[in-house]
């Protein structure tokens, strides 16, 4: 099983593209903070969010929003150009809920 809920803030404006057939590509990083760590500390996780739920994190969610997702752990494996191989982790969200939402001037 490959499940995982965060709770965090996101640390800049989503980025989105569009594939070609139409299809939205949302990305966005997770400020959540570690409560068993001894020291006040945060991890940062990117999470990717696909389609009609893509469209509405570019609407609605900005830079330091309260944000929870829930989705599936992806990783992957590149070399970096200093020769240094490198796994990054993201989350491919199946759902993100807005914890936070604009002010009205704003939306």
């Amino acid at each position: 099983m490959n499940n995982v809920s965060l709770i965090g803030r996101l640390t800049k404006d989503p980025e989105v593209r569009k594939m070609d057939e139409g299809r939205t590509i949302c990305t966005f990083t997770l400020a959540v903070d570690d409560t068993f760590s001894k020291e006040d500390r945060s991890d940062f996780i990117r999470v990717t969010v696909f389609g009609n739920q893509g469209d509405l994190c570019e609407r609605f969610l900005r830079k330091g929003f309260l944000a929870g997702v829930s989705g599936r752990i992806r990783t992957d494996q590149y070399t970096d150009s200093e020769g240094v191989k490198r796994y990054p982790v993201d989350i491919t969200a199946d759902r993100v809920q807005f914890l936070q939402w604009p002010d009205k001037e704003a939306a």
